[in-house]
């Protein structure tokens, strides 16, 4: 097993650094002029894995037969493409076919902060735990918080598409798998859920597509197109119930009295209808079908479905295929060896943290940011600092754009140092700009980050950050959160460190019961927050849906001291300790697993996916599991069964 292990890893690794020189070495061309196939499979060359030798040799990046090498080639700029990068193709005088990458297609403006916005800025993405893999490790000396929202790999395109005022083209799935033609005009999130709204290209139409049911990355098209304030007013305007108007779905459950005021406060617009013996009647428009079965499945065994009919049959259908879908046999060892996009994605945040850092990043530092061994950040950093590809059609490194340099303590004891990477520029081009850490989507995530963080702080540093973030993507991101008129009430509870006895409605039961909490977190989790607090009146650390808690009947100090927290990644409950399980999911679903923390995917072969990761709480991956419906099964022995009792609980209250 050992044998096979390395071999997987000297994969891995060969792939990583060839896939980082051609991404590296294609920006360089933008400015130094594109580079053809012939001449990168020529003359492209990496650091042999594992060195047979004292010091690594060069050998080329792509060997074998033209066929192989083609296709190796064309996979590498797919999986350079699936990151967000716009691989251009240029038509050269001796009629060949040369390739460059505008650094402009994947990086945003850097964006200078005040140390107050910088400081906002870490507390909102601790508070929201997105950029787990991305922008979280630039602001942070530590890893992020367990937990996430709704993203998308396609934000990249789109928020490109947005500032340059161009046309997108994606595909998209709706009733069927279709290629979308449209002109973004807005980024949307409307509880948890995101969206853009676009106008279909060649119309007025304005429509809105959930960022989860693209399935293509979109292309930026080279139309360019005008809006006039109206139009973009009906843009913001839009809402999902608004989508195939004047015919909404219409929606009735039945519910106690307790989870009919809770859904009155996440939807607004729902109609109540009270009757004699307790129940409540919770009427609700919905844009169509699958939002309509979404909301069922998220009410669990807490709602009873009385019409339409139609959704009854689609609810009884889907849950009957709960964790029921085929699981063909997956290797583990491929886990380890993760996607060429990971490989690359990870190696370039390491990359970009230390661009990002003025006076360089340790070993140490970097592995605690990114969760990942020393030894694993050294072999990733030091690759990088010896990179040299194409050298000697490049006149040397000092034209590669790296620019990393490795300054040790102890040279001769170079594999335990804790040495120090930082990034040089001193032989950019005059005036040229330094290479900007943020991707376009980078600054999506910091702008929902803050929006949400404004519901907590209350401060002009949170206001003028969002402000910079639009001024440089000039495209506003809307969103619309779950309403929870009570938390900037627990916030003040948490940093007081005060105890709170407040009217909670139980997520299991629906019943409503007097607490005695001690707040000590907050985080948001897809357009809700939840705060995880010692619970005196069950003596345990449990946690909290903010927008449960109906009222706070009482404040006062903490007086004892509790015992510590055993669960580190609360939000989600998994993590490094747990039943370990893998899932197969479809592809459009995966959205609903990405957050957990130390998830690790692997592509199979029939357009599903598997992720592997840790599970504390068995019920979690029930309520994983309803969510993801037929499609999805769970591959491991442990908890084969997830999710199929919760499915005909769920399914005798229809």
């Amino acid at each position: 097993m050992a044998a096979k292990e390395t071999a997987i890893r000297a994969g891995v690794e060969q792939s990583r650094e060839r896939l980082v020189a051609l991404v590296l070495l294609l920006q360089r061309a933008w400015q130094h002029g594109p580079l053809t196939q012939e001449q990168i499979v020529r003359e492209l060359t990496v650091d042999e894995f594992p060195s047979s030798a004292k010091g690594p040799r060069k050998v080329r990046a792509y060997e074998g037969s033209d066929v192989a090498v083609r296709q190796k080639f064309e996979r590498d700029k797919a999986r350079i493409r699936d990151l967000g990068f716009e691989i251009e193709t240029v038509a050269m005088p001796d009629g060949s076919v040369g390739y460059r990458i505008d650094p402009a297609s994947a990086y945003a403006p850097a964006i200078a902060f005040t140390p107050d916005e910088e400081r906002v800025v870490r507390l909102a993405l601790a508070l929201c735990g997105v950029g787990r893999r991305g922008v979280f490790s630039l602001f942070s000396d530590g890893p992020s918080a367990d937990g996430g929202r709704e993203v998308s790999p396609y934000l990249t395109p789109i928020l490109r598409a947005l500032h340059l005022r161009r046309a997108l083209a994606f595909d998209y799935l709706s009733s069927s798998n279709k290629t979308r033609r449209v002109e973004p005009l807005v980024l949307d999130v409307i509880r948890g859920v995101g969206y853009l709204v676009a106008r279909v290209q060649d119309s007025s139409e304005i429509k809105g597509y959930r960022l989860n049911r693209i399935t293509s990355m979109p292309i930026v098209l080279g139309d360019t197109f005008r809006v006039d304030e109206e139009t973009l007013a009906l843009a913001r305007a839009w809402r999902p119930e608004f989508a195939r108007a004047p015919k909404p779905l219409r929606v009735v459950v039945a519910t106690n009295e307790a989870y009919a005021e809770l859904l009155a406060r996440q939807y607004p617009e729902a109609e109540l209808d009270r009757h004699d013996d307790g129940a409540v009647d919770v009427v609700l428009d919905f844009d169509g079908p699958r939002s309509a079965l979404r909301f069922v499945l998220e009410g669990a065994d807490r709602v009873r479905l009385r019409s339409p009919k139609s959704l009854r049959s689609e609810v009884e259908e889907w849950l009957d295929g709960v964790n029921r879908a085929p699981v063909p046999s997956i290797d583990p060892w491929r886990f380890e060896a993760g996607g060429g996009q990971d490989v690359l994605g990870q190696t370039l945040q390491l990359l970009h943290a230390v661009y990002a850092s003025e006076d360089g990043l340790r070993v140490s530092e970097l592995a605690a940011r990114f969760g990942l061994a020393p030894a694993h950040v050294r072999l990733i950093m030091d690759r990088l600092v010896t990179m040299e590809p194409l050298v000697d059609s490049t006149d040397g490194t000092d034209t590669f754009p790296a620019h990393v340099l490795k300054e040790c303590d102890d040279w001769d004891d170079e594999e335990n140092d804790d040495s120090l990477y930082r990034a040089d520029f001193s032989d950019l081009p005059h005036g040229a700009p330094e290479p900007s850490p943020l991707m376009w989507r980078d600054l999506y995530e910091l702008n929902i980050a803050l929006r949400e963080a404004a519901r907590v702080y209350d401060e002009p540093s949170v206001h003028s950050a969002i402000a910079k973030i639009e001024a440089a993507v000039a495209a506003p991101v809307q969103v619309e959160s779950a309403t929870e008129r009570l938390i900037r009430d627990v916030e003040r509870a948490v940093e007081d460190h005060a105890q709170i006895k407040v009217e909670y409605l139980s997520a299991s039961s629906g019943e409503v019961s007097v607490r005695a909490i001690e707040p000590r977190e907050i985080r948001v989790l897809n357009g809700h927050a939840y705060v995880r607090a010692y619970c005196t009146t069950r003596e345990g650390w449990r946690t909290f849906r903010v927008d449960r808690i109906n009222a706070i009947l009482a404040t006062s100090p903490v007086t004892a001291t509790r015992p510590a927290d055993p669960v580190a990644d609360w939000l989600t409950q998994v993590g490094e300790e747990g039943h370990h399980v893998v899932v197969v999911v479809e592809a459009e679903q995966r959205w609903l697993f990405e957050p957990l923390p130390g998830a690790r995917w692997l592509a199979l072969e029939d357009g599903r996916h598997a992720v592997a990761f840790r599970v504390g709480d068995p019920a979690t991956l029930d309520r994983l599991m309803v969510q993801a419906g037929p499609g999805a099964a769970v591959a491991s022995a442990e908890l084969r069964d997830a999710g199929r009792d919760l499915a005909r609980r769920i399914a005798a209250t229809l």
